[in-house]
């Protein structure tokens, strides 16, 4: 076990509702002071709301609609536990919880200033906590609900602004990109092969770049399939050469930059950079800082609820090249008006309000959010070693931040076709997912193309399309906390039964 920051315990709600007291004591408290800024405006005015039997049977039929809402929510999947690893999700952090709530009860809206003035300065500041964790050090950026959003702005600001050239993205990139060039009536764009470790493949990026003009290239800082990282500063150096837009799809790894930091946001060494980030990760976060344009998603390891998302770019002509004004909402014209330069036209104050409180406990560094990403990483890679010792399972690769595939295969693939080797990772499969209703853990499952799949398995005959893998996204940092080791040791000796089970 690893030294642990005691809000590490203290700041969630834990998998036993262990905190759920103190939440609700602060949730009681911030609600009474809501109400008090209610009552102290316009002191003179008459209540509007009487005392009567029909509003007392109002507020029955609110309880009897309530009650059949959270029955209906508890047959939901147990997304705040340990054994949950199969998509994105865990409990955001209390001072999320707070933030969004207490904010969300005046509702504000940060598309103008005078439609949340104190949420748009809250906002501006969780921005410059993202440029700086990035590494640009002037730039523009705000929140969005999700990468998919940010994403999509990016490129349409590189469009607008560029006018013309191809994109390209790896195959492993999310399947937002295609999406997008759609919508943005883009067809000049291409999908390009990853190697064995599920990264960009630089040779087959360079052919695609001297083939004709690119306006943009993506790199990714964390696949949704494995969290694989691409080489950015090996990408960093052909666009010096070809002169494209570099965007890095950090929405899910981007906070893991938070372990490059000390307590006064001095960049580390790597070999003062807690483990077990390699060296690799370690140069391709700090390539961040030359990229164009940044996603990062406060929702997934910022410890937020969905959605927040956010867009950054290191120049502020991206910002203008998508400039709009309207004259019905942009009054206070002496204050940000982000909306001017956003997709989105009404946006949530309350995510920028908890994402504000979430950074104050939690700052961007290794002792803030970095404890945090640093124990999901240490949970991935203790994986990783365990499941190499496991017979008729092997780790995919290994991984470069929390997310971890692994496959069921045989002690010898000599004449195994893939599609047998599909059959016995479906079986797993159905055994730790949700289509067991008795799964000791859930997991999900990861589908890798023929091509890649050839050059992971090269012993294996390719006949079928896809290659099929499980895929555990180790999210939340309880499986390395003191007690937490009781469900890894449950989670490698359920894995060592079922693969023993499935090759008998």
């Amino acid at each position: 076990m690893y030294p642990v920051d005691s809000k590490l315990y203290s700041m969630f709600i834990g998998p036993k509702g262990e905190n759920m007291d103190l939440l609700s004591s602060l949730l009681a408290y911030g609600l009474q002071r809501h109400k008090e800024w209610r009552q102290s405006y316009a002191v003179e005015d008459p209540s509007l709301i009487p005392e009567s039997e029909a509003l007392q049977q109002d507020q029955t039929e609110l309880l009897r609609a309530v009650d059949a809402l959270l029955q209906r929510l508890e047959k939901n999947l147990p997304y705040f536990h340990p054994r949950y690893a199969a998509q994105m999700l865990k409990d955001p952090a209390i001072p999320a919880v707070l933030g969004y709530v207490l904010t969300m009860l005046t509702n504000p809206n940060n598309h103008a200033y005078e439609g949340g003035p104190a949420t748009t300065e809250l906002e501006l500041e969780v921005v410059n906590d993202l440029l700086r964790l990035v590494g640009f050090e002037s730039g523009w950026g705000h929140l969005s609900s999700g990468g998919s959003l940010a994403n999509l702005e990016a490129l349409w600001a590189v469009r607008d602004l560029r006018q013309e050239g191809k994109v390209l993205f790896s195959v492993a990139s999310h399947l937002s990109w295609k999406r997008i060039c759609s919508i943005l009536r883009i067809s000049e764009y291409a999908e390009l092969p990853v190697d064995s470790a599920f990264r960009l493949d630089l040779n087959h990026l360079e052919d695609a770049l001297k083939a004709g003009s690119t306006m943009m290239v993506v790199a990714n800082f964390g696949t949704t399939g494995c969290g694989a990282i691409d080489p950015v500063e090996d990408i960093l150096k052909l666009r010096d050469k070809y002169g494209f837009h570099l965007h890095v799809d950090a929405a899910y790894g981007g906070y893991a930059k938070t372990l490059l930091y000390d307590e006064n946001y001095v960049l580390l060494s790597h070999e003062q950079v807690p483990s077990p980030m390699s060296e690799y990760v370690y140069r391709q976060a700090l390539a961040l800082a030359q990229a164009d344009s940044v996603t990062i998603d406060p929702h997934k390891h910022g410890m937020m609820p969905y959605g927040a998302g956010s867009v950054l770019y290191r120049h502020e002509n991206l910002r203008q090249a998508i400039l709009h004004s309207a004259p019905y909402t942009y009054h206070v014209t002496d204050k940000p008006n982000i909306g001017t330069f956003t997709l989105e036209g009404s946006r949530p104050g309350a995510a920028a309000a908890g994402c504000w409180l979430t950074h104050r406990l939690f700052p961007l560094h290794r002792a803030g959010i970095g404890t945090v990403v640093a124990g999901t990483m240490r949970t991935a890679a203790q994986a990783f070693d365990c499941v190499n010792t496991i017979p008729h399972l092997r780790p995919l690769l290994k991984p470069d931040l929390d997310i971890f595939c692994f496959c069921q295969l045989p002690d010898t693939t000599n004449g195994l076709r893939l599609s047998q080797l599909n059959l016995l990772n479906e079986r797993l499969y159905k055994k730790l997912s949700i289509e067991n209703p008795q799964a000791e853990f859930i997991f999900s499952k990861l589908m890798i193309d023929a091509r890649t799949a050839g050059s992971m398995l090269p012993n294996v005959k390719i006949d079928a399309g896809d290659f099929q893998c499980m895929r555990a996204v180790f999210i939340k940092h309880w499986l390395v906390m003191e007690k937490g080791d009781f469900y890894f040791k449950e989670l490698v000796n359920t894995l060592k039964s079922i693969a023993a089970c499935i090759n008998e």
